[in-house]
């Protein structure tokens, strides 16, 4: 029973890690040389998108990830619902939304483009557990269990990387701070992209010092 049970832990990580989307991070500091370095506690984040349940869906992983860290977050998605970004007010409308928020940044999320590619999956051998004597023989034999192997062979499939940019600016100087690209690799779904590409950039906020502690 244990090595079935063994065998089901097995499975379910694996499809957790087949579910679980990689992102790349690359960030660097826009400040002046011998200028001090700004860290916040309380973030307004923007995503500049066309679809709107893209981008509710990224700000709110966002805004999850920043939690675990104790630094506060507010969302146009929540305090900007229904605002036109190609319209010609909707800077004035984030700017007032910003000051209303008591933010002290402003994170503004873009994505560059999306690329397709073909990506090699290898070849793997899976271990199925299967019974060790034939049923007739009563259930003492039939408890113990052999493991078969399972062999799927290589292929190619069509992946999706989406190219996204992260711009951290003061909300006191409207200046800014910090700037990272994002490589999100063939996410597997919406949740899944949002959630690799907010753990990434929230975790270099973090390593780079731009988070009050």
């Amino acid at each position: 029973m244990q090595m079935v049970q063994r065998a089901f832990v097995f499975c379910a990580v694996l499809l957790l890690a087949a579910c679980a989307t990689t992102t790349e991070t690359n960030s660097t500091w826009q400040t002046k040389t011998g200028e001090a370095r700004p860290s916040f506690a309380h973030l307004y984040v923007l995503v500049l998108s066309e679809n709107a349940v893209a981008s509710a869906a990224v700000e709110q992983q966002v805004k999850k990830s920043l939690a675990k860290r104790n630094v506060e977050a507010t969302l146009a998605s929540a305090t900007l619902p229904a605002a036109n970004q190609q319209a010609a007010d909707f800077r004035s409308k984030v700017e007032q939304a910003v000051k209303d928020s008591g933010s002290d940044g402003v994170m503004v999320i873009t994505l560059l483009k999306s690329q397709e590619r073909d990506e090699y999956m290898p070849p793997t051998v899976d271990y199925l557990p299967m019974a060790s004597a034939p049923m007739y023989l009563g259930y003492g034999p039939y408890v113990g269990y052999s493991y078969s192997a399972v062999y799927q062979p290589g292929y190619y499939q069509n992946a999706t990387d989406y190219y996204l940019q992260t711009q951290l600016y003061n909300a006191e100087t409207e200046k800014p701070v910090w700037q990272a690209q994002s490589r999100s690799m063939n996410p597997y779904n919406l949740k899944s992209g949002a959630q690799g590409y907010a753990k990434s950039v929230v975790g270099k906020l973090d390593r780079d010092g731009a988070l009050k502690r």
